[in-house]
């Protein structure tokens, strides 16, 4: 995201009147890669291809503001990863975290996750560390990161139908995950 459209963004926070409305659309890897010619796996993998899928989406729309813009993430994998879960690769598919909790009663067993040692987190913040200079250098800044709250995330680690009934049975248990 450049500074106009940072300040654009910001002003419509604040609850400004715009008179032309802005257009803003989340990018990020369900369509980026292979919008731009690419696999996912090599997306993901390949920090160039990274780099050049997202400066091809903003160069194709200038005017559009990109949230958060340069998602550097490994799909809903990245935080499910720091808990343990194992991450199901493709070449051309979308990545899945397997759950890691086959009951409600594990979440006591559960540890809070170091961001910057385990799972796929570590790499998230070297990604953008490494191309920051670049994605400056293009007028671009990195404004904000990307993760996924505790429902999602408790989702993943757990399965969606396991969560939501798990919150009507073990209610304290779920509030600690």
């Amino acid at each position: 995201m450049n500074d106009p459209q940072w300040d654009i963004l910001v002003s419509i926070i604040r609850g400004a009147e715009l008179r032309t409305l802005p257009t803003g659309f989340i990018i990020d890897s369900p369509w980026l890669p292979k919008w731009a010619g690419y696999t996912i796996l090599d997306y993901f993998t390949d920090e160039r291809i990274f780099l050049d899928a997202n400066l091809k989406a903003v160069r194709a729309f200038p005017q559009a503001i990109f949230l958060p813009g340069f998602w550097s993430e490994y799909g809903m994998c990245t935080e499910p990863s720091a808990f343990g879960a194992v991450s199901i690769w493709e070449e051309d598919q979308f990545p899945f975290a397997k759950k890691t909790l086959r009951s409600a009663t594990e979440v006591e067993h559960l540890e809070k996750p170091n961001p910057r040692k385990e799972g796929l987190l570590p790499f998230v913040i070297k990604r953008l560390k490494h191309l920051q200079p670049e994605i400056e250098n293009v007028g671009h800044k990195i404004r904000f990161a990307v993760a996924r709250g505790p429902l999602n995330i408790a989702s993943f680690l757990m399965g969606a139908t396991e969560f939501l009934m798990a919150l009507k049975t073990y209610p304290e248990l779920m509030q600690r995950l």
